[in-house]
């Protein structure tokens, strides 16, 4: 099997990114304060201090943007000459970043609070109140909507990018993550109140935002991934370090993989791979899909949160 393009890795304990060529088989660990270090008077802050880089996304631009959760910011990154353009200070540990049409979407999780900034400028347009511990973003493109998951709130805000509407979807447990696809969102929860430490997936109509389905899995999950244009969903428990895979429309687990360690996040490259940061082992897990099974672990830095796959 050849991969071909390049996977960048955030890792929030050592401060560094990883980034790893699958055209030349290199890879490269980039020191964010080292690099920060040559801007002057915008880096002084970070002197003496760690910055916590968590996620990470690319832009139409060609820019990489990284949220720092020890820094409240934000890093504009040239990543061809691994430069550090500008930083921009947002909300209180910003997790989750999205882009969608020349704007980034930030979760401030300890501020309760959504920055959104224009790409062109590189500055805060507006910050949102939104629920208690928001932790993921996911965007409807065809509607102009961001769904924001608040994970200490029993909740989840929709927020019409027209300004039109921002509205609360109430929920019986605390959401950790959620897809869209066509007119459903799905929606991983945990159920743990102290006597059961369960999960379920709940898929609600974005239309009536009426229950649709609810499957109840046994063990708390951290993350979830659905594949476009299937009924397959991946989850990874970090309790037990494994992989599971699972079909939503059977509501079955299909198979159970242990991968060691605190699996977290979850991305696809849109064709046969998964690519799981592990928290514990410092590890990149690459996952063939068809196939079923674990093809390579690459060391990265200290624990590694958000993967971005450029192609």
């Amino acid at each position: 099997m050849i991969l071909k393009g390049k996977v960048v890795v955030a890792n929030t304990g050592d401060d560094t990114l990883t980034l790893i060529d699958f055209d030349n088989g290199e890879i490269e660990i980039l020191d964010l304060i080292k690099i920060a270090s040559v801007m002057d008077e915008k880096a002084l802050r970070l002197k003496g201090y760690i910055i916590g880089p968590y996620d990470i996304v690319s832009s139409q631009q060609g820019y990489v943007y990284c949220t720092n959760v020890y820094d409240n910011s934000v890093f504009k990154m040239d990543l061809k000459n691994k430069k550090i353009i500008d930083i921009l200070a947002v909300g209180s540990y910003p997790t989750c970043i999205k882009y969608f049409n020349k704007r980034l979407f930030i979760a401030n999780t300890d501020s309760n609070s959504i920055s959104i900034i224009d790409e062109e400028s590189f500055s805060l347009v507006e910050n949102i109140p939104v629920g208690e511990k928001p932790t993921y973003i996911e965007i409807d493109q065809n509607n102009k909507n961001i769904y924001v998951v608040n994970s200490n709130g029993y909740s989840i805000d929709l927020i019409s990018l027209n300004g039109e509407e921002h509205h609360t979807i109430k929920l019986n447990n605390n959401p950790v993550k959620i897809a869209i696809f066509e007119n459903q969102i799905y929606i991983l929860s945990n159920i743990n109140n102290g006597i059961i430490n369960n999960s379920n997936i709940s898929i609600i109509n974005l239309k009536t935002f009426e229950e649709e389905s609810c499957t109840e899995i046994e063990g708390i999950f951290s993350n979830m991934l659905k594949i476009n244009g299937s009924e397959i969903i991946f989850i990874t428990n970090m309790d037990n370090g494994c992989l599971y895979r699972m079909d939503i429309k059977g509501k079955n687990m299909l198979s159970k993989t242990y991968l060691k360690g605190m699996p977290n996040k979850l991305e696809w490259n849109k064709d046969n791979i998964l690519f799981i940061s592990n928290i514990s082992t410092n590890m990149l897990t690459l996952f063939h899909i068809k196939d079923n099974k674990v093809i390579k672990n690459i060391q990265v830095g200290k624990e590694p949160n958000g993967v971005l796959i450029l192609n």
